[in-house]
């Protein structure tokens, strides 16, 4: 399962936040389950986005749950074209329907 995460650093915590960041071993920073897309900072706006691969929802709560002592940081799940393709179809097929 695919999921994108943002996140906004609290003011207070950005030195913090830095230290976490460049002091932490990137191989042991995902859990289980978890894989790395890709991430993108905005360090002007300490704010930045992430995609991650998971194998359930729990474990991408797992990764959060790293980090959110610290920040503010949201996690939605998102699908890609091929499958949102076909429930497009099926939703325009069920309002012609109706």
């Amino acid at each position: 399962m695919l999921f994108v995460t943002k996140w906004n650093i609290q003011s207070e915590n950005i030195v913090e936040v830095m230290k976490r960041f460049v002091t932490s071993d990137p191989s042991k920073e995902f859990p289980e389950g978890v894989r790395l897309v890709g991430r993108w900072h905005n360090p002007a706006a300490t704010s930045g986005v992430a995609v991650i691969d998971a194998d359930s929802f729990e474990s991408a709560m797992r990764w959060t749950l790293k980090w959110n002592d610290l920040m503010d940081i949201t996690l939605e799940p998102v699908i890609e074209d091929e499958q949102v393709g076909p429930m497009a179809a099926e939703r325009l097929a069920f309002l012609d329907e109706n």
